[in-house]
């Protein structure tokens, strides 16, 4: 039996900015931030314990739409000098973009 799919764009659109997909992008991003806390180096402990999540949305797709995002930064006041020496986000990125 074979099923046809049709692709709801407006329907694809609207689950992209849902309060659900907010709450899975934050989740997918927290974990990430405790990986970074894990493999962050540490003298003060200021770094390591200066990941933060922000929910936000990025805009994507042929339409140029607004989708769920969520963002890891480090506020520490040596954040990028410590990203410079040991690449900690840049690591953080290539482990959530290969699932």
């Amino acid at each position: 039996m074979s099923k046809h799919y049709e692709q709801d764009a407006t329907g694809l659109a609207e689950v992209a900015r849902s309060p659900k997909m907010q709450a899975a992008m934050v989740g997918i991003a927290t974990a990430a931030a405790a990986g970074g806390r894990a493999i962050s180096p540490v003298d003060s402990g200021e770094y390591r314990d200066s990941f933060r999540v922000v929910p936000t949305t990025n805009t994507a797709g042929w339409k140029r739409e607004k989708r769920a995002a969520a963002r890891i930064e480090n506020v520490a006041p040596h954040a990028a000098a410590v990203e410079r020496r040991n690449k900690i986000l840049s690591k953080l990125a290539s482990i959530i973009e290969s699932g």
